[in-house]
């Protein structure tokens, strides 16, 4: 399939593409590697030269009717011109893609547990600002949230339980002078725990991803690639 790919400077990007169809769900790449390098996991490019157009779960591309191979068509349009934007910026252009492999379901439970503990949090997150960091006190695993290297609360990792229920409650909408204590506060405690558990978990699989492709050839392509 031919799709010329218009940019905002004007030039045309002629780009020649395979497809296949496995019962309604169309893979897409390359039909030979041009304007692409032919694996690139920072710009969602497959070992076998696929496109990463989706997480299934949240994003279904199967194609059942022309509304949806409308769909399909602009997805594969879209990850096109920002192919050509990560490769000016040597990096993916922006903070919307999903993680590789296994942890884009961590992803998943992080984006649903922030949406409930309220708009900061949601966009610390959106910006890559939260990290978990894992350490011991008095003998025991502890996760520890942190936003720009300042820890927010604290989370057993063998009970999987706030360290401690009576601090305020971090989602800042309780909309009293004095702000609820988080284990007062809703679902929130329940809700932290399981940021704090997807986001560890989110890390993990994202180093085991890499892990298995260590032996895969950088295409040079991108800045601070794990593969390089």
């Amino acid at each position: 399939m031919k799709l010329p790919v218009q940019l905002v400077d004007g030039r045309t990007i002629p780009y020649v593409l395979e497809l296949r169809d496995l019962d309604s769900i169309v893979s897409v790449r390359e039909e030979i590697s041009e304007h692409l390098p032919p694996f690139c996991p920072e710009r969602h490019i497959n070992s076998d030269g696929t496109f990463c157009l989706n997480y299934s779960p949240v994003h279904s591309l199967t194609i059942e009717d022309e509304a949806t191979a409308r769909a399909w068509m602009e997805t594969v349009y879209k990850f096109l011109k920002l192919q050509e934007r990560a490769k000016g910026l040597r990096k993916w252009p922006n903070d919307k893609a999903w993680a590789h492999g296994n942890a884009a379901r961590h992803q998943m439970r992080v984006q649903a547990a922030v949406k409930v503990l309220g708009k900061n949090l949601a966009n610390a997150q959106s910006s890559r600002l939260l990290t978990v960091r894992r350490r011991y006190s008095k003998g025991r695993a502890i996760l520890e949230l942190l936003q720009n290297g300042e820890c927010l609360y604290r989370v057993w990792e063998a009970t999987k339980k706030v360290a401690n229920h009576s601090r305020k409650c971090i989602c800042g909408i309780s909309g009293r002078r004095r702000p609820k204590a988080l284990r007062k506060c809703l679902d929130h405690a329940a809700q932290a725990v399981e940021l704090v558990l997807a986001l560890y978990e989110w890390d993990l699989e994202e180093k085991r991803y890499w892990d298995i492709m260590q032996n895969k050839i950088c295409c040079g392509t991108c800045d601070n690639c794990p593969l390089a």
